[in-house]
């Protein structure tokens, strides 16, 4: 049976269809041309799901993960972050917020106390709880790692 979603990796100047989806589905988010970006579409090709690596100075950050609230609960966010992985080439952090922490933990991200990561991290994290957003950090090793 074919799949009825597909994972693909927009190009720089795709990088706007992105950004787009992020502003309908009022979803904080937006990407830069440079980060490598990714979309979940459906049969009609439309984007259902977004997520991008941003490079740091000293760390990756997986951000702008959403999935349209339709197309929740079917496996389509499993589908984009599993696809994404093959360029978590560098240990991997996100913030995904506290409800979510065994879906990511799953994909195999591990929860860690906010203090040891990179400052570039550390920074972000702070300001978004600032922003009350509730929500922890967590970090994805690459297959091989030494640190795993």
């Amino acid at each position: 049976m074919e799949p009825i979603f597909a994972m693909h990796w927009l190009s720089e100047l795709e990088i706007p269809l992105a950004n787009k989806f992020y502003r309908t589905h009022k979803f904080r988010g937006k990407a830069r041309r440079n980060d490598p970006c990714a979309v979940v579409r459906d049969q009609q090709r439309k984007i259902i799901a977004c997520g991008y690596l941003r490079q740091l100075s000293d760390a990756q950050l997986l951000a702008g993960v959403a999935v349209v609230a339709d197309f929740r609960g079917r496996g389509v966010a499993r589908l984009l972050l599993n696809s994404m992985a093959e360029a978590y080439n560098q240990p991997t952090f996100t913030f995904p917020y506290q409800h979510l922490i065994p879906f990511y933990q799953s994909l195999g991200f591990v929860e860690e106390e906010a203090g040891l990561q990179p400052s570039a991290i550390l920074d972000r994290f702070h300001t978004y709880r600032k922003q009350g957003r509730d929500i922890v950090v967590m970090r994805y090793w690459p297959q091989g790692s030494v640190e795993h």
